[in-house]
């Protein structure tokens, strides 16, 4: 399951708001640029000193607990015995993580399993594939509802929804490798909601999926209340909870196999033809500053055709929005590319510069059409940059590059030179 859809079934579309709230709503994304970009003085800096990773709110591989034994598993995949002791481990691995926590059931289990009714009440994710189970949680005066899935084949699933920025949700997106090579990618997102009152209040939620090396995959949700807000769980502690030993479904039963999980390739993405004519002026684009450049396919270091590799999976695309990433390889280096493009100011972007650091870099100014321009790099082994525009129609233009490894394919002027570029535009 991937995130995307995750949060979808668990959350739903989140409401268009034009409402009071926007100054909240925007003083959190300010704070968070201030702790991203590390313009909020010394703190800042300090905290971008660190890694790049820990800037942007992810547990540093450094700080992740050590690798763990997996416990002996005596019970069958897919029996209640086997579901009691994933409950007893869930509940558990979130006690370990945060040993405050209060369980909102009296009397009752921690965790429920409230299927659909029509199966007996049973949720059908609980047998030999996969496990579900949710419980309400309250932390320092923080409630929340968590939900743990995990699943025996996570397969291409996890790549389905690329890890995406989504202003449209307050969303923010980051991923990061734990100490036993799992792939975290770890979603922080606010949205407004309206009660029968009138009245409007934020409502956050935060979702970790690990992808394990042996292809199973646990997903954490941390949806909070509306009357608290905020979160229950660190970044930190969300993320211990996913890469607890413990949450590991029982071995398949003798003479029972489950089908690979199918893979999105089977579902061709169908760009219209507004999407493909931009798809197609970033591509060329991209081979204009890079002739060489490839689609980074299977293993991230295969060469492929860049329009097999063209995603906008997770993202907006409209009259007055588009969303496109792929990974690019050009050489040795790879790494992720995306490009959004707003018809108005979005509210999330700024053009001016903090102080720079070791580990965070600024330049700003006017590009060749008179647009204004902010172009920000933070180093790390996570590396990534962006280059914010605003065009002289008013228009939003936001190119951001992720290095693997620290390396990134693309030069800053290479990929300052796309997003100058006039043909990437929404039509008028």
């Amino acid at each position: 399951m991937s995130y995307r859809q995750f949060l979808d079934e668990a959350i739903g579309d989140s409401p268009v708001s034009t409402i009071d709230v926007d100054q909240v709503i925007m003083r959190q994304r300010r704070n968070r640029r201030l702790r991203r970009w590390g313009v909020c003085g010394g703190a800042a800096a300090a905290v971008l000193g660190v890694t790049a990773t820990a800037a942007l709110g992810l547990p540093s591989v450094g700080r992740q607990p050590a690798p763990a034994e997996r416990p002996r598993i005596t019970t069958v995949a897919g029996t209640p015995e086997d579901v009691a002791r994933l409950d007893a481990a869930a509940k558990a691995a979130v006690e370990r993580a945060a040993p405050g926590v209060t369980w909102g059931t009296s009397g009752g289990p921690p965790l429920h399993h409230g299927g659909d009714p029509r199966n007996g009440g049973e949720d059908p994710s609980n047998g030999v594939a996969s496990y579900r189970g949710y419980g309400t949680i309250t932390v320092n005066g923080v409630k929340a509802r968590l939900s743990i899935f995990i699943n025996r084949q996570q397969g291409n699933r996890s790549r389905e929804a690329p890890c995406v920025e989504r202003p449209e949700v307050n969303q923010t997106c980051r991923e990061s490798v734990g100490p036993n090579g799992e792939r975290i990618t770890l979603v922080n997102m606010s949205r407004v909601e309206q009660a029968s009152s009138g009245r409007r209040h934020i409502r956050d939620n935060r979702y970790l999926l690990v992808h394990r090396p042996d292809d199973s995959g646990v997903s954490v949700l941390l949806e909070s209340a509306a009357s608290t807000g905020g979160f229950a769980l660190t970044a930190e502690q969300l993320t211990a909870v996913g890469l607890d030993p413990g949450l590991v479904l029982a071995p398949l039963p003798p003479g029972v196999s489950l089908a690979p999980p199918a893979s999105p390739s089977a579902s061709p993405r169908q760009p219209s033809p507004e999407q493909k004519r931009i798809d197609n002026a970033i591509f060329a684009a991209l081979r204009k500053q890079t002739p060489g450049v490839k689609g980074a396919g299977d293993g991230y270091d295969t060469p492929a055709d860049l329009a097999s590799v063209w995603t906008d999976s997770g993202g907006t695309n409209s009259a007055d929005e588009y969303w496109g990433q792929g990974r690019l390889l050009v050489g040795k280096a790879s790494g992720l590319f995306s490009v959004q493009i707003w018809r108005t100011d979005p509210g999330i972007a700024s053009l001016t510069c903090g102080k720079n650091t070791k580990m965070y870099t600024c330049t700003a100014g006017t590009g060749p059409h008179g647009e204004k321009y902010r172009t920000v790099t933070n180093g790390g082994t996570s590396a990534e940059r962006t280059v914010n525009v605003r065009r002289a129609d008013g228009s939003w233009l936001s190119v951001n590059h992720i290095g693997d490894g620290g390396n990134f394919p693309l030069t800053p002027a290479q990929q300052q030179a796309i997003a100058f570029d006039p043909a990437i535009a929404l039509a008028q």
